[in-house]
């Protein structure tokens, strides 16, 4: 049944009423996969503050979904993300990263450390964004989703710098499956990794279907991929996902402590050794990537594929 043509959905009915603030709210929350991930936001007073004083003290006029500190020897990109909950990832989101890392791939940057603001890393795509849009059209819409990811995914392998990766919560979908892209992920000792597409009615993105399998075998990866296993900091940092895992309180000092220190390398030094690991990937991940995108567009553009995403975000709603 095609539920975006024919409106007898009373979830879809749902989403185009005046009152979508809170089912939205929901759904990406409960992407995140535990009520008791809500629980915990809403535990931590000084999220809203510190956002704000993130925003208002760096660079808060040029973008509205991350914030960029351009520090000595490095840009520093924090993903805080008002156009979405949770740090997840639309069109426009993922238009600001490429555009940020653009400037610093330009200018006289070493490097660049990746990292988020508040307690969540990355939730990756937002859902609610694209069935917004997949209702109106879907194979136009799927094809400009698919596009997008694209070229996001693309700026990462494209990108001849060292990027480092500070994740200081929950990292899900593509927020995790772009961190084998990254030359350095440092995890908070909280933080944890799922990537459970098959669970969302949809296929792997970020070029997981190469790295996955080569940083943490073929078995581990498919139970990533495809029953969606989730794991913890210290799990990912054994099946090579994560380089170092830090303790909460100390996990900032520690990661701007390492920061400095390779700011302080040379930079030709850092981007030759950089090229030299990944010069035999960068066409494989280009691939990779296309072949993840025209199979999201297929689904995406599929009754089928539709009707599998709003059964799935229809029975996260009705759970709460």
């Amino acid at each position: 049944m095609d539920l975006a043509k024919s409106g007898s959905s009373p979830f879809m009915d749902a989403l185009t009423a005046n009152g979508t603030t809170n089912i939205q709210t929901s759904v990406t929350g409960v992407t995140a996969g535990k009520r008791k991930f809500i629980d915990d936001r809403r535990d931590q007073p000084f999220d809203k503050r510190l956002r704000f004083s993130v925003r208002q003290t760096e660079s808060a006029y040029r973008y509205r979904d991350i914030v960029v500190r351009k520090q000595d020897g490095f840009t520093h990109i924090l993903l805080s993300t008002k156009s979405s909950e949770n740090n997840s990832l639309n069109p426009e989101v993922m238009k600001e990263v490429q555009s940020a890392l653009s400037t610093a791939a330009a200018d006289d940057s070493k490097l660049v450390l990746l990292s988020a603001v508040g307690s969540v890393f990355c939730c990756g795509l937002d859902f609610i964004y694209f069935i917004r849009r997949l209702t109106d059209d879907r194979k136009r819409e799927s094809t400009k989703m698919a596009e997008a990811i694209r070229n996001f995914v693309n700026t990462f392998i494209q990108f001849k710098k060292p990027i480092i990766v500070a994740v200081n919560g929950p990292a899900i979908g593509l927020g995790a499956s772009i961190l084998p892209l990254c030359d350095v992920v440092w995890a908070n000792e909280k933080a944890w990794f799922q990537t459970p597409y098959t669970t969302f009615g949809q296929s792997p993105d970020g070029c997981s279907t190469v790295m996955f399998p080569k940083i943490m075998g073929g078995a581990s990866a498919n139970e990533m991929l495809l029953s969606g296993r989730k794991l913890t900091a210290q799990e990912a940092c054994g099946k090579g996902l994560v380089s170092q895992v830090f303790w909460p309180g100390t996990f900032t000092q520690e990661v701007m402590v390492r920061i400095k220190e390779l700011a302080s390398c040379n930079p030709v030094v850092l981007e030759e050794s950089k090229a030299l690991v990944r010069c035999n990937m960068k066409m494989e991940l280009e691939q990779a990537n296309e072949r993840e995108c025209e199979v999201l567009k297929k689904i995406w553009g599929s009754a089928q594929g539709m009707d599998s995403m709003l059964k799935y975000l229809q029975r996260k709603i009705d759970e709460f």
